[in-house]
């Protein structure tokens, strides 16, 4: 699987091109000036992404873009959840947020890179370790105000009902011919959803960073938190595995034999892939947001990768 570029990913404004003002006031917050910036890649919001090295020697990381941008509250969001993160969680510590003009975030520096989930990749075990720090710091949940992730993905989660009211021509044949099974499947999990771990609900490679100082995985954007059970955070690396190559048996035996999912029944673990590929094929038919390169390719790749793991579970013909 080829891996994603620059190409593929959003339009992000380098730091010199934020507003004076904005600059000014993290320079104020950070007590010394900025002597370079490194635009990053990764993600599809079309905000800024920067690591910045300080006059006296620190580095820090820097995300955020305009109040007035429609994805500014995910932000805001962030910014509130990272702040009260428990100390042990594997995550880069938030130093202080901007909130004016532009809403930016400033985290500790975290230096390394995506980690790579190919087959044989020397970082799946640092990323399986990652999730099991995350189950273990993260429960109880140390943010009772977010909602439930039945409340959160419930609604959202039945994307094959949704397109079963208008069949879309280019679905593939597997799917059409079993659209009344995935209907009947994709709401599963539910009965499984009850659960007291803060869940960081969008874990992708790009959301991970393998830290070049000690080799441990940080997990980062906690835009969309919610509260559930272990065992959903956990499985949701399955289709990103078959993505990156895996077949989705060997995928399976590296993940479902986590802790979490001791009591878990398989339905219910087919039930939540038939939802993801769902919500996936569903909003990969979206138009782009403003401003974001390459977001609804990679909702029809990863619904692909689902839909083979799906057809994996099922041995639907």
């Amino acid at each position: 699987m080829p891996a994603l570029t620059e190409l593929d990913r959003a339009v992000r404004p380098p730091w010199a091109e934020v507003p004076l003002a904005v600059r000014s006031a993290v320079e104020v917050e950070l007590a010394a000036p900025v002597a370079k910036a490194w635009g990053q890649v990764g993600g599809y919001t079309p905000g800024l992404a920067s690591r910045l090295a300080l006059a006296d020697g620190r580095k820090v990381f820097v995300k955020g873009l305009p109040a007035s941008h429609p994805t500014a509250g995910s932000y805001r969001l962030e910014g509130q959840v990272a702040r009260r993160l428990p100390e042990d969680v594997p995550s880069p510590r938030l130093l202080f947020t901007v909130d004016d003009e532009w809403i930016v975030l400033v985290f500790a520096d975290a230096d390394g890179r995506e980690p790579n989930l190919r087959p044989g990749s020397p970082d799946l075990a640092a990323v399986l370790a990652a999730l099991n720090r995350l189950g273990r710091t993260l429960t109880p949940c140390p943010l009772p105000d977010v909602p439930s992730v039945l409340d959160d993905l419930g609604p959202l989660m039945q994307g094959w009902s949704q397109l079963a009211l208008a069949p879309h021509a280019d679905l593939d044949p597997w799917a059409l011919r079993h659209l009344d099974s995935l209907i009947a499947i994709e709401t599963a999990w539910q009965p499984w959803a009850d659960g007291d771990t803060l869940l960081h609900n969008d874990l992708r490679p790009d959301n991970m960073i393998r830290r070049v100082s000690d080799g441990r995985v940080v997990v980062v954007d906690w835009s969309y938190p919610c509260r559930g059970p272990a065992w959903m955070d956990v499985v949701s690396l399955v289709p990103q595995l078959v993505l990156a190559g895996h077949p989705p048996a060997d995928a399976e035996r590296l993940v479902l034999s986590r802790p979490a999912l001791n009591q878990v029944p398989a339905w219910a673990v087919t039930g939540l892939a038939a939802a993801w590929a769902g919500y996936w094929q569903l909003n990969s038919r979206l138009p782009e947001p403003p401003g974001s390169i390459g977001l609804r390719d990679y909702q029809r790749k990863i619904a692909r990768a689902t839909r083979r793991w799906l057809v994996h579970r099922t041995h639907w013909s």
